[in-house]
């Protein structure tokens, strides 16, 4: 895979009160101001980046969204881990969607309601407890902000415990040597897991640093792929002028640092990125995929995506383990009466209630071994090998 050579970094900044701005509400909030920023610059062959940031959100510690499950017994809905898998003593097993039309769980007013067929379930997320900061696109040609912070929005932030900052990139346009190119991203949603604390009162900052060197690659097609790299630095005790929506840093104590990237499918972490020695392919269907080199830049001869079955049953999966490659496609097939949910931390995978006689169907473009099982039988549990 040919790596764009340059390095690319730019920046968006929370601040929590600031020299020279309103001040904040006594003891419930702070000031939060973002910014944006070019850090370095070394592209010679690039000419103009366009990032459009659609939203950012902050998640606050103690307000956890409330997630709902879905019982076999009369086919309501239930608080996760609350749900009575049991009436009488005897296990319920109940086609809910052929005998009450319930497809599944959504949240209503902090409270779990049923989903029925042609209804939305778009998500099962308590949304109060996300904070929005910004809720419109606003477009930066980050070439033109090289060494300056431009402020993109404020807002008053209550005081207390935030674990997830989360960033919306909506589109990204790159012009390369001359020729406007839109750049492919696995995902425009980056969830960043960091702990940290607001202070009323006080000044925080709050930096994303996006190092485009190791974020944007050359697919097939001469097509630009962003899987943005990203280390989040939060300081406090802050001093700040900001002059015509220029911040300038007076003083900043660094408190906590993460860094996280994003792989082919989207999927956000610490230690996730796409390797610079892989090259890169853009499907029919858009999905990106990697191939490995073999040693002296030979590439590997391409393998046909092969599509494999496994059968979902109550008491588990047939066959329980299996080995495909990357780029192959696994399909669970639901073949009884009772309600499955595939669930897969290491895969990232989350197939929703399905029932009998449905299909649900997962892609594995990443080599190693994902563990998955049904989070609504506890007999069920399977393994997914995955080689190169």
């Amino acid at each position: 895979m040919k790596a764009i050579p340059f390095v690319f970094v730019i920046g968006v900044i929370v601040l929590l009160s600031c020299v020279g701005q309103e001040p904040v509400q006594p003891g419930t909030t702070g000031l939060v101001y973002f910014s944006i920023t070019d850090k370095q610059l070394d592209m010679a062959n690039v000419t103009s980046v366009d990032v459009t940031i659609s939203k950012i959100e902050l998640h606050k510690t103690g307000t956890e969204s409330l997630k709902c499950s879905l019982s076999l017994c009369g086919c309501k809905c239930y608080p996760e881990g609350q749900t009575p898998e049991e009436l009488n003593g005897t296990l319920c097993g109940i086609n809910c969607l052929g005998e009450f039309n319930v497809t599944g769980c959504k949240v209503v007013d902090n409270a779990c309601k049923e989903v029925y067929a042609g209804e939305n379930d778009s998500a099962n997320v308590e949304e109060s407890a996300w904070v929005a900061v910004l809720n419109e696109s606003k477009t930066y040609d980050l070439m033109q902000l090289t060494g300056v912070e431009e402020l993109v929005s404020s807002a008053n932030l209550e005081s207390g415990e935030y674990n997830i900052v989360r960033l919306y990139i909506s589109n990204v346009k790159v012009t390369l040597n001359g020729e406007e190119k839109t750049a492919k991203l696995p995902s425009g949603k980056i969830d960043i897991n960091i702990a940290f604390t607001i202070a009323a009162n006080k000044t925080h900052l709050v930096s994303f640093d996006f190092n485009l060197n190791d974020s944007l690659h050359m697919a097939n097609n001469d097509t630009i792929v962003m899987a943005p790299v990203i280390k989040v630095e939060v300081s406090r005790d802050v001093e700040l002028n900001i002059t015509n929506g220029k911040i300038n840093r007076v003083r900043a104590e660094k408190e906590v640092e993460n860094e996280v990237g994003m792989d082919e499918n989207g999927s956000v972490g610490e230690g996730k990125r796409i390797r610079a020695d892989l090259n890169l392919t853009i499907g029919d269907d858009g999905k990106i995929r990697i191939q490995e080199k073999e040693q002296g830049g030979q590439q590997n001869q391409s393998h046909t995506p092969q599509q494999y079955d496994v059968s979902a049953r109550i008491n588990g999966f047939t066959p329980s383990t299996i080995t495909v490659k990357v780029g192959d496609t696994v399909r669970w097939v639901f073949r009884d009466q009772f309600a499955h949910r595939l669930v897969s931390d290491a895969a990232g995978f989350d197939s929703m209630a399905r029932y009998q006689d449905q299909v649900w169907t997962y892609t594995f473009n990443n080599a190693g071994t994902f563990a998955y099982h049904d989070s609504l039988n506890a007999n069920a549990q399977g393994t997914i090998i995955v080689e190169q």
